[in-house]
């Protein structure tokens, strides 16, 4: 978990910040690797050529055209923010252009996590949340870190009515919280009638 001061300013007074993530590292994989394919072949590239001009101006452009995309990613992942709290989930991106998206939890329908096979090995997910209605801003996070844990403390907060009540616990190992003091959940609600 992450914490931020500079995301503060996202929470309405009153609202308890439960969880607060940004991507998994493994969201710069692909733009790493290209800029490292690139380099490679620009390496080769100036060595074919003897370190001629065309051969600096084809190393240059390629560390150029995927270094932008790395650079931007690395930036993107760091400005980043998943914040669950115990209303809502919002979703924070971008320093430059911003980009906010909120989802109340009381919308959340259903809940669904995706583990690909390197997923479940390094430890992140997709979570997809749906709504009734209309496309929610908030739909869809890919390479969610502990994507399980992420999971079972919004399913908490949706639908274990009355989360909060004392003797409440959460099962071995998703306690985010010290020992012995129950998960500071939603209220007791009345079930709706559906």
């Amino acid at each position: 978990m992450a914490s931020g001061d500079r995301f503060e300013r996202y929470l309405l007074p009153g609202e308890r910040r439960i969880l607060e993530f940004t991507y998994h590292w493994m969201y710069l994989a692909k733009p790493v690797a290209l800029f490292t394919v690139a380099v490679a072949v620009g390496a080769a590239v100036l060595a074919v050529t003897e370190r001629s001009a065309v051969g600096w101006f084809v190393f240059v452009v390629a560390l150029a055209w995927t270094g932008v995309p790395l650079l931007t990613a690395i930036e993107n992942r760091h400005a980043v923010r998943l914040i669950v709290t115990d209303t809502r989930v919002v979703f924070v991106e971008g320093w430059i252009a911003k980009r906010y998206g909120m989802m109340p939890l009381s919308k959340i329908t259903d809940l669904t996590i995706r583990e690909p096979l390197l997923g479940r090995i390094l430890g992140y997910g997709t979570l997809l949340a749906e709504s009734p209605g209309q496309d929610q801003s908030l739909t869809r996070v890919d390479f969610l870190p502990e994507p399980q844990f992420v999971w079972h403390t919004i399913s908490d907060l949706l639908y274990v009515q009355g989360a909060g009540r004392p003797g409440y616990r959460r099962p071995p190992g998703l306690e985010p919280f010290p020992e012995g003091q129950p998960f500071p959940g939603p209220e007791p609600t009345t079930p709706s009638s559906r």
